[in-house]
């Protein structure tokens, strides 16, 4: 595809009629693009040949150079998620999909009832898969909890 679309622009080219061509306008988004990468690329380059320059330039002198962004990001801890905090995002997200379910259900019945087409109930078909995800999340947030040991709430 891409040699077929050079060779009409060469040939075009060769005839003097490629600002009428179709093909301009693509050809003309890729090389954009390609250009971008490259030059980002080389930017990202020249910025670790630099770092690295000053970081030696440093040492040389005798200071200390402060640690590099991938020296920070390995001592970084991250907070170890809880049980509890994995409960409470489970039983969010349960509610969150069934009231959103609910709503769209009820918005296509609704819906339907206004315009008078069965046809427009379909939509309301489409409510039962993040209803039926909903209940599951709810499921297992009351499983974990009882497997934390609270007793769980009506």
């Amino acid at each position: 595809m891409i040699l077929e679309t050079l060779s009409v622009l060469c040939s075009m080219s060769a005839g003097g009629d490629i600002a009428n061509s179709p093909f301009i306008v693509p050809v003309a988004g890729c090389a954009m693009i390609a250009c971008i990468v490259i030059a980002s690329t080389a930017a990202a380059s020249r910025k670790r040949e630099i770092e690295s320059q000053e970081r030696l330039a440093a040492i040389a002198k005798g200071i200390v150079p402060p640690p590099t962004h991938e020296e920070l990001e390995l001592t970084r801890v991250q907070p170890a998620s809880s049980a509890a905090r994995r409960y409470h995002n489970i039983r969010l997200t349960g509610i969150i999909l069934v009231g959103g379910a609910l709503g769209a259900i009820l918005f296509f019945c609704v819906l339907a009832g206004i315009v008078g087409e069965r046809d427009v109930l379909a939509g309301a078909a489409a409510g039962l898969v993040p209803l039926g995800l909903g209940i599951g999340f709810l499921v297992d947030a009351n499983l974990q909890k009882r497997a934390l040991g609270e007793p769980p709430t009506s």
